[in-house]
């Protein structure tokens, strides 16, 4: 839970405008990077739109970035008279609503601090009105005006986010910790939440393609204690009878509605609801039991259905994941294509593909013949870097006092060596060895305990051909020069130790 006590609300200023010189400079010399999906990316996935804008100039930044959860304050009484005040309808501290320490000197430290332990052990209802969990959204995304040590390219400016893509399950972490210098607290406010219909709406940005912004709540984990100890439980729902469950460990207990309501909650997992999509699983499944007669078969993706049988909004049809880039199966997939695909009659297939469109439509499993090639051209490299490179290496070895020693970033050997073992479907990009070298005086040198190895000028120049790249990092050994003197002595006293 350690990763929940850090907001995602942060400044975006500054980022945005470096990244671009930065990714384009060493994009050119860098291997691209892949881009990876799992099912905690489609499941967890959701996007902010985070704009900052220049009070002076009206300039806007912009930055999406990638939440798998949102980290939200737990506003105070004071921030909740902001909130719900028309004259104060959105300058609210996003990222430390209820949180801000202003006092200054020991004694106003230690009133503080007895103040927050004193609203940590009594009822919420004691201390003002109830806080919802839409007064934390609230919070989160309203305007952050910056100012002083926070201004925006020396110039004020303010701060707001938007959702540009609400995840299928929403995980809501409320921030109950507070660390200061010596010492840590828990809040234990009350944050009141529902169980069925989080509308977020308001928090959805305006070009936002999203259609399904309502959420029912799935489950809830509490935390029972104070900061420096406690307990974890968690109360889920059971999909099939609709009934709530306490987990404590090993003991599982059906518990009622209220009590959920009532629970001091840490964090929450909400699922998208969404009747429409029960309903067009329903009208599915009855046409399944119809057996129409059908002349052609389409094959479709199981990780596509899966997501239609469990998501609100399963997305266009996906095909993709069995289907290589000139339409057939990848040879590597052949052996266990029927895990990867269901064959669906035409009618089903009419109906999903109106609904949903994407595709590829595919009536016809086939080897594709030209990865079969290419998976052939890049074996047989492969086979013949590798060779090469233990001939050479193995001559380098068996030399006595090598004159040179060609140094090589360990970094880039290692993707080299996933490569030609069959670990990494794609070669490596040029050879980078600009960590390993240092620059003096014009000459290039290796950095000391820089991540490297050492291979000879052969083996060198053969990786250099293929993969091109620098600079070179080249080491060559002090040459001792031994004394004529010294060496005849040294043969003498070999020659009379060999006769005795």
């Amino acid at each position: 839970f350690k990763a929940f006590t850090t907001s995602r609300h942060q400044s975006f200023s500054l980022r945005f405008f470096f990244f671009t010189f930065i990714h384009s400079t060493s994009a050119k010399r860098k291997k691209q990077h892949k881009k990876y999906r799992s099912v905690i990316s489609d499941i967890f996935d959701g996007t902010v739109i985070s704009s900052v804008q220049c009070l002076t100039c009206d300039r806007v930044s912009v930055t999406l970035e990638t939440f798998q959860d949102l980290s939200l304050p737990i506003p105070g009484k004071e921030d909740l008279a902001k909130l719900h005040s028309s004259s104060h309808p959105t300058i609210v501290k996003a990222g430390s609503c209820g949180e801000a320490y202003a006092p200054q000197g020991w004694i106003a430290f230690f009133m503080e601090y007895v103040k927050r332990f004193v609203v940590s052990c009594v009822p919420s209802w004691f201390w003002g009105p109830v806080v919802t969990l839409q007064d934390c959204l609230a919070a989160f995304f309203a305007r952050d005006e910056l100012k002083g040590k926070e201004l925006y390219w020396l110039r004020n400016g303010v701060k707001f986010c938007k959702v540009q893509k609400f995840p299928e399950i929403l995980c809501i972490h409320l921030k109950r910790f507070r660390h200061e210098l010596m010492f840590s607290t828990k809040i234990s406010t009350h944050v009141s939440f529902p169980l069925e219909g989080l509308d977020l709406q308001p928090f959805l940005a305006k070009d936002s393609p999203a259609q399904i912004v309502t959420y029912d709540l799935l489950s809830v984990i509490c935390h029972h204690g104070t900061a420096s100890s406690g307990h974890y439980i968690a109360y889920c729902r059971n999909n099939l009878n609709n009934l709530w469950y306490e987990f404590d460990d090993q003991s599982v207990t059906e518990v009622s509605e209220s009590t959920v309501q009532n629970a001091e909650a840490y964090v929450l997992f909400y699922r998208k609801s969404s009747e429409e999509a029960q309903k067009e699983r329903r009208r599915i499944s009855n046409l399944l039991n119809i057996m129409e007669p059908s002349l052609l078969q389409f094959y479709i993706s199981r990780q596509w259905l899966n997501k239609f049988k469990t998501f609100a909004e399963p997305g266009p049809i996906s095909n993709n994941d069995f289907l290589c880039i000139h339409g057939g199966i990848p040879p590597r997939k052949a052996s266990y294509i029927e895990d990867l695909v269901l064959m669906l009659p035409q009618n089903i297939w009419d109906n999903l593909y109106s609904r949903y469109g994407g595709g590829p439509a595919v009536n016809h499993l086939y080897i594709c013949h030209t990865c079969q090639i290419e998976l052939e051209k890049i074996e047989k490299r492969r086979k013949t870097e590798l060779e090469i490179f233990i001939r050479l290496n193995r001559a380098f070895q068996e030399e006595d006092s090598p004159a040179t020693f060609y140094c090589i970033s360990m970094q880039w050997f290692r993707e080299w060596e996933s490569f030609v073992k069959g670990k990494d479907g794609d070669p490596p990009g040029p050879i980078d060895n600009t960590k390993i070298a240092v620059t003096k005086c014009g000459n290039v040198m290796l950095k000391q305990g820089a991540d490297s190895g050492q291979i000879s000028e052969e083996t060198w120049n053969f990786l250099q051909s293929i993969y091109g790249g620098g600079p070179e990092v080249i080491l060559r050994p002090p040459v001792v020069h031994v004394d004529p003197d010294v060496l005849q002595a040294e043969e003498k006293i070999e020659v009379e130790t060999r006769s005795l």
